[in-house]
């Protein structure tokens, strides 16, 4: 095939969520939780010291009710941090940016890129080492923040703003912005 080619890439629109790593610290902390939860009753029932010898019949069903029991909370709170996860994203478009959210009740919040004025990144120690962070974009129309949290590869996400919007004002805030700004002073 003869011709130029052109090496764009045309978006219809990009769906960015929370990070993934925030997903897996959420469901292990579900997880860490129910095991702490079970370790302490286990020990309040049985006082701590008791030989299993006199181990009696009726604690051993509180036990295994409340065990079922917890084991059904955390499958259905694990469901639901899924759940809240793949339903709140933000949409890019070549003009917008939309927030969705909701699980049962949908909210869609809509922000016209026109009207984006200044754009903010920051992280901590725990985004750098993960790779994820917060965008801040400020609508000059609606006077409102709208915070990107906790997203994965924020510094991509800069380079398609910045190529929708070139004009746009661009401030990154983290761990080592921190530290610059400490040895300047000094």
């Amino acid at each position: 095939m003869s011709g130029n080619h052109n090496n764009l890439i045309h978006m219809t629109n990009l769906n960015i969520r929370v990070s993934i790593s925030i997903l897996v610290a959420r469901l292990i902390l579900i997880d860490l939780l129910a095991a702490l939860i079970i370790g302490l009753f286990y020990f309040i029932l049985f006082q701590g010291g008791e030989d299993l010898v006199n181990f009696s019949f009726t604690n051993s069903y509180l036990f295994l009710t409340v065990f079922i029991v917890l084991g059904i909370f955390k499958i259905l709170t694990s469901i639901y941090v899924v759940l809240q996860w793949l339903n709140e994203y933000y949409e890019i478009t070549h003009d917008s940016i939309v927030h969705k959210s909701g699980i049962i009740v949908r909210k869609v919040e809509q922000f016209r890129l026109d009207n984006v004025r200044s754009m903010k990144i920051s992280s901590d120690l725990l985004g750098q080492i993960f790779n994820y962070g917060t965008i801040t974009l400020f609508d000059i129309r609606m006077q409102k923040y709208l915070d990107m949290y906790l997203i994965h590869n924020p510094e991509r996400y800069i380079k398609v703003f910045e190529q929708l919007k070139p004009n746009i004002e661009y401030k990154r805030e983290d761990i080592r912005t921190h530290i610059i700004e400490k040895e300047e002073v000094r």
